[in-house]
């Protein structure tokens, strides 16, 4: 019990000196952004949402071509749910928010059984494309799929591999 809320503790405090790193450095941007410029997407899967299986994220502008982010997913199939909180960090080898993506993404993982559950920590990549359409290119469609592999918990020195999938997810750029 001692260990895994010591493993909690420790990923949150990572989670969040993640985001917050990245926040302060993109408060410290050298050049301002050009009117109509699109540093930030909101977005989530309108699609999966029909079938109880939500997830949403935001990602944000860092450089010219690495963004940040945060995103959170939760779904229930038959007795076992699903629930994660994760930090992202994106490459977009041409501009951010546009493109062919290479990501990576930490966070924390919650499964639950009909009398069981258990909290894990984990790490992953991802890879994926991200469009932006419409005259006024705000909106953004993003696919993609990675993995994560997960720590602590009840898995005792073992680890766990779980697919993540971003079917379409669909949001606004602004």
């Amino acid at each position: 019990m001692m260990l895994r809320s010591s493993c909690v503790r420790t990923l949150f405090l990572a989670v969040t000196i993640t985001l917050a790193g990245g926040a302060l450095a993109s408060a410290q941007t050298t050049a301002p952004t050009l009117a109509g410029e699109r540093t930030q997407v909101i977005s989530a899967n309108p699609f999966t949402s029909m079938f109880k299986w939500f997830n949403a994220e935001y990602e944000r502008k860092l450089t010219p071509n690495v963004t940040w982010g945060a995103a959170g997913a939760l779904f229930s199939l038959d007795s076992i749910d699903y629930k994660n909180a994760s930090g992202v960090l994106r490459y977009y080898p041409g501009e951010a928010l546009r493109g062919f993506f290479l990501g990576g993404r930490t966070g924390v993982y919650r499964l639950s059984a009909v009398s069981e559950s258990a909290t894990f920590y984990g790490a992953g990549f991802e890879l994926g494309y991200t469009w932006l359409l419409g005259r006024h290119q705000n909106v953004a469609i993003s696919m993609g799929a990675g993995v994560n592999r997960l720590f602590g918990g009840e898995l005792e020195g073992a680890s766990l591999a779980l697919p993540s999938l971003r079917l379409v997810n669909v949001g606004i750029a602004f």
